[in-house]
């Protein structure tokens, strides 16, 4: 089993601290997530991070590929045993649920997802000053509108 470099093993450090759920592979590590999600975050050598959201066993998407194909298989099969019995009404209410819970998983992996891109580009900006060149400029300062708190009668019409 391979061990994790230093930039993996750094940020999987700074994950546990904010009290993530991490748990290390070979290659990779993976932030465990409710409802049977999770996110692998592999590091190419290149020096990018790259994130893979999972469904169980299953990419996301293949996860969502298989809750509809056996919610649609279900339906199909109760509809073609039963008719429009109301055993079909509940499987199809049962699926809708199942397609529901994972658009569940959509939102947790997609905010896990965003956490560890600023948690990557963050590290990265520290690790990085910006020289006195790159730094923008910072702008004129800018004219501000007061509201004079007095009543409208007793402010001067010159103003």
């Amino acid at each position: 089993m391979k061990s994790l470099d230093n930039e993996l093993e750094a940020l999987s450090d700074e994950l546990e601290r904010l009290d993530y759920v991490v748990v290390k592979h070979g290659e990779w590590v993976c932030v465990r997530l409710p409802l049977v999600s999770s996110v692998r975050i592999h590091h190419a050598p290149d020096g990018h991070f790259r994130f893979v959201p999972q469904v169980g066993p299953f990419r996301r998407s293949g996860g969502l590929f298989f809750t509809s194909a056996l919610s649609a298989a279900a339906v199909i099969a109760s509809a073609i045993a039963y008719g429009t019995a109301p055993l079909t009404i509940i499987v199809a209410f049962l699926g809708a649920i199942a397609l529901t819970h994972d658009a569940c998983r959509f939102v947790l992996t997609e905010g896990c997802l965003t956490r560890l891109q600023q948690l990557v580009e963050t590290r990265a900006s520290t690790r990085q000053p910006l020289s006195t060149v790159d730094r923008p400029s910072l702008a004129e300062t800018a004219q501000y509108s007061f509201i004079d708190p007095r009543p409208a009668d007793q402010v001067p019409l010159g103003r």
